[in-house]
Order: structure tokens, then sequence, then C-alpha cells
């Protein structure tokens, strides 16, 4: 038997590794990276954020008192300095008068169904200086209708809801053995008075000063 001679057999051996590098070169290729998401994001500039729109606080109705609002500047539509009487033109569903020829510089605007107001005006003078609102409980209970504060303090509120509305809240005088004047607020912005009376609000006031009155005229 003829055996292969040294020539045939190298020829053989380089073919084979010709064959296997073959092979090598016909595999996949190598994947692709996929793309990071947030560079496939679009390359336009980024938007600014929608800004929340600014919420509107409702105007006050001259005639309903309770969209009024108590503050140190005053009641609702009625502004401390504001000019008078001017200042009550606007307000058709109340009659403005006079306390008293005694008292020339207070002055009312009532409605039947509303809690007076009382407007101080210096003798003589055409600005609103402070504002009041005093009321109790009828007989059956119900208290008049009258402006609160932006707390929800009101004629007929407790002193420990005032206490507790109004952390900086003074007490400013003892005007009987069940009667005292509270305040909050400063001299720049002005004051809120009230008076209280058997543990309840019976009057409310805006001022320049913390101020307390056991009547307002005499």
């Amino acid at each position: 038997m003829n055996r292969p001679s040294r020539t045939s057999v190298a020829v053989a051996g380089c073919l084979a590794i010709a064959a296997l590098l073959l092979a090598g070169c016909a595999s996949d290729p190598e994947p692709t990276p996929s793309p990071n998401p947030s560079q496939s994001a679009s390359s336009g500039p980024t938007p600014p954020p929608t800004s929340m729109p600014t919420p509107t606080v409702a105007a006050p109705d001259p005639a309903d008192v309770t969209s009024w609002v108590i503050s140190a500047a005053g009641f609702g539509p009625i502004a401390r300095g504001a000019a008078f009487p001017d200042v009550a033109t606007p307000l058709t569903a109340f009659e403005l008068a006079p306390v008293d020829e005694a008292c020339p510089s207070l002055f009312t605007l009532s409605r039947d169904d509303t809690a007076s107001l009382l407007l101080m005006v210096p003798e003589g003078g055409d600005q609103v200086e402070d504002v009041w609102v005093s009321g109790s409980p009828d007989a059956s209970g119900a208290l008049p209708v009258a402006p609160r504060t932006a707390e929800g303090i009101g004629l007929g509120s407790t002193l420990e809801e005032l206490t507790a509305a109004y952390p900086g809240l003074q007490q400013i005088a003892q005007l009987s053995a069940e009667g005292f004047g509270y305040a909050v607020g400063d001299d720049e912005a002005g004051w809120i008075d009230f008076i209280v009376v058997e543990g309840a609000v019976t009057s409310i006031g805006s001022t320049a000063e913390p101020r307390a009155p056991k009547e307002f005229c005499g």
C-alpha cells in the first residue's frame, strides 16, 4: 500500500487551516449596541416648565357682606384711608347715616339683614379712619350676617377659636368682668381688634392702632 508523501500531507494540512480561517471570517458580525434611550430623544431645545397660573381672588360683592374679608386694611370694599363719603357710593344696598348728632365722627352702614357697620371719620375729615362691626345672637340664637377675617373669625366665634387662629394675639384691655379686648397686627400694616364678651366675639375692628373701646361715642 502506498503511503502519502510528506508533501501531500502538508498540502492537506494547509487546506484544512484555510477552511477554518474562511469559516471564521463568515461568522456573524458582533451585534451593534442599541442607542441609549436618552440619546434617541429629540435633539431640539428643551421647552421651559409650564408655570402654574396665579389664583385670582374674587372681588368682594358690594351687596354681600359675607364676601368681604376683614383685615388690618379694612373690611372688603371699605378700606381704611378711603375717601369719605365716596367709599359708600358703590354700596347701594346699605344706608349711610350719622350715628347721632352728639357723635359727628361716627357713621353707620346698615341694612335690615346684616350687622351694622360703623365707620369712624375724624370730625371735619374726609377719610375713613377705622371700621367696626358689632352684633350678638338674637333671641333665637341666630347671629347677624357679617364679614369675617381670612382665618374665618367673625361675630360669635369663641375665644378658643380666636386664639387658635392668631397665635400672636395680644390682650389689650379688660372692659368688664366678662369683657376683654384683643388685637393682632402691627403699627405699620394696622391691626384687627376683637372684643370678646363671655367667651364670644361681639365686635371686630380694623384700626391703625390696637383699640378696645368700651363705647364708640362718649
